[in-house]
């Protein structure tokens, strides 16, 4: 029997915007909106702070629900280990899982690693501006700079931890192929669930290093910051 669900009770359907395009949008209406009858214009200038520290929020923000699903993922290890200890093959199956997260999660990392790049780029460009005087091209290089080294620091610490989230995987994928030559008929690291999950975790590996590059790659050009391998 079809039940009728009345008008009133349904909703218009409507698809969110990225959380960094709907931000920034935001913003740039909020800005440039038109003042009412006897108020100030906006500086120029208060307009791009406005927008640069905007957009930087974004970008935090995004690499801050990363760093959250990656200590999500912690905890689902945690899990599994007590779970699946005596059983290898589900043990792998629930390893190849989170290393397919464990990838998407840095991807969606390395989307605002870029984000952040192309700022720094911006700023330094800006800094650069020959119209300025030498000294405020100078401050202004500096300050864009000091900026980039304290982002970037922070993204090699991101993948350090994930560096070491990987390596934590790898070694209990190898106790469930031990653990599997006395439980286990056959060949464990011949099984589809033991190449899934390793192969998960060679492609996180992967994406970890292109994130690597991509930061050291982002650097502000001329600069003489450095980072730690």
């Amino acid at each position: 029997m079809l039940s009728i669900v009345p008008s009133g009770a349904l909703r218009p359907l409507t698809v969110p915007a990225s959380a960094p395009m709907a931000g920034q949008a935001y913003a740039l209406a909020k800005a440039t909106r038109t003042p009412r009858p006897g108020s100030a214009l906006p500086d120029l200038d208060s307009l791009k702070k406005q927008m640069k520290a905007s957009r930087k929020a974004l970008i935090g923000d995004a690499k801050g629900r990363v760093r959250e699903k990656i200590n999500q993922l912690r905890d689902q290890l945690k899990l599994i280990k007590k779970l699946y200890a005596e059983d290898p093959r589900n043990m792998a199956r629930r390893l190849a899982a989170l290393a397919k997260e464990l990838k998407v999660a840095v991807k969606d990392y390395a989307k605002a690693a870029k984000e952040g790049g192309e700022m720094v780029n911006q700023a330094i460009a800006a800094a650069d501006d020959a119209a300025l005087p030498a000294e405020t091209r100078a401050s202004e290089r500096k300050t864009a700079e000091d900026e980039a080294k304290q982002e970037a620091t922070g993204d090699m610490d991101f993948i350090k931890e994930v560096r070491e989230f990987s390596r934590t995987l790898k070694e209990q994928l190898q106790t469930a192929r031990i653990k599997a030559t006395l439980t286990v008929e056959g060949k464990f690291e011949e099984s589809e669930d033991y190449k899934d999950a390793e192969e998960g975790l060679k492609a996180v590996d992967e994406s970890t290093e292109s994130l690597d590059q991509q930061i050291r790659a982002d650097m502000p050009p001329g600069s003489l910051m450095t980072l730690e391998a």
